[in-house]
C-alpha cells in the first residue's frame, strides 16, 4: 500500500475528486483545494503532476475535501471567487459570486457607454462584487453599493481596500430606506428563489445564507419593492438591470411596466436562458 508521503498529486486530486459525489465540478474543486493548501496556481499544480506530496500536506487537503463535502462552498474554504477577471474575498454569511452575473456586468457597462451613464447603484451588493467591478471598469462613473448585511459591509471594505476602490461608498440599509436619488442606473442581483426552493437548499446542507436567497413565496417579493421604488431614485433618462431567474421573467416584465418602464429588455446568459431584464423611463 502507497506510504501518505509517496501520494503524487496527480493521484490526491484523483482521490479527493472521487469523493466529491455531490459537486457539478469534483475535479476543478480538488484542484482548488489543492491549491490553496499548497499555495500554488492551478497551471503550476496541473504542471507538477508526478511530484510527491508531503504527509502533512496531503492530510491538511483531504480536511479541506472533507469540508468540501459537507456542503462548503469551495470560495468559503479558499476565502476567494474569481468574478470578471479579478479575485474577491469571501467569506460564510453572503452569496458568492457566480459566473451568470458578469452578463450583468458587460449589459451595464454598454448601456453605461451608449447613455453616458455617470451616477450607478448596486442594491443588494453581497460581497461588493457587481459595484467594484463597475467602478473598476470605468472609474469615471460614481458608483455606490448597499446590502442589508452587516456582513455583506465587513467582507464590501475588504474587497474595497483589495482592489483600490476607496471612493465607492457602502450603506448599510434595507433596499432604497435613506437612499436618494437622483441614480442613472440601478444594477441589483436580489434575492429571488422562492421561500420553498431556499427551505431545500437548507435542509440539504446549503452553506450560503437564507437571507440572499429568499424572495418569498414566488420569489418576487423583493423585487417587487425594487420596481416599484426604483423610479423615485432614478433620472428621467434612468435604468433599471436586474439579475433573476429565468422564469420569472415575464413577471417582472409586467410588473416593470406597470411602474412605467419602458424599452424593456431580456438578456440571455451563456446558456442561452434569460437572466437580466432592463427598462428605463424613457
Amino acid at each position: 500500500m502507497t506510504a501518505l508521503h509517496e501520494i503524487s498529486i496527480r493521484e490526491a486530486l484523483i482521490r479527493g475528486s472521487r469523493l466529491l459525489t455531490d459537486s457539478e465540478s469534483p475535479w476543478l474543486d480538488a484542484c482548488l483545494l489543492l491549491g490553496k493548501e499548497l499555495g500554488w496556481s492551478r497551471e503550476k499544480l496541473l504542471a507538477s503532476y508526478p511530484d510527491v506530496l508531503d504527509q502533512k500536506v496531503y492530510a491538511d487537503y483531504m480536511e479541506l475535501i472533507e469540508k468540501r463535502s459537507q456542503g462548503y462552498p469551495v470560495a468559503y474554504i479558499t476565502g476567494n471567487k474569481e468574478f470578471f477577471g479579478r479575485d474577491f474575498h469571501v467569506r460564510e454569511g453572503i452569496l458568492c459570486p457566480r459566473p451568470d452575473t458578469e452578463i450583468l456586468i458587460e449589459e451595464a457597462l454598454k448601456h453605461i457607454e451608449k447613455r453616458r451613464y455617470r451616477r450607478v447603484h448596486d442594491l443588494c451588493t453581497g460581497s461588493g462584487c457587481i459595484g467594484l467591478t463597475l467602478a473598476l471598469e470605468n472609474p469615471e462613473l460614481s458608483v455606490s453599493v448597499s446590502d442589508i448585511s452587516p456582513v455583506s459591509r465587513d467582507v464590501f471594505e475588504i474587497n474595497r481596500k483589495n482592489l483600490g476602490a476607496d471612493t465607492v461608498p457602502f450603506t448599510l440599509t434595507s433596499l432604497f430606506e435613506g437612499l436618494s436619488g437622483s441614480l442613472d442606473l440601478i444594477v441589483t442581483n436580489p434575492p429571488y428563489l422562492t421561500t420553498s426552493e431556499t427551505e431545500e437548499r437548507m435542509d440539504s446542507s446549503w452553506k450560503e445564507p437564507e437571507l440572499a436567497l429568499d424572495g418569498g413565496n414566488d420569489g418576487l417579493d423583493l423585487i417587487r419593492t425594487i420596481i416599484r421604488e426604483a423610479p423615485a431614485l432614478l433620472t428621467i433618462e434612468g435604468m433599471l438591470m436586474i439579475e433573476a431567474d429565468p422564469r420569472q421573467m415575464e413577471a417582472m416584465a409586467s410588473l416593470m411596466e406597470a411602474a412605467g418602464f419602458c424599452r424593456i429588455e431580456r438578456v440571455r446568459d451563456l446558456a442561452g436562458d434569460e437572466r437580466v431584464i432592463l427598462g428605463s423611463l424613457s
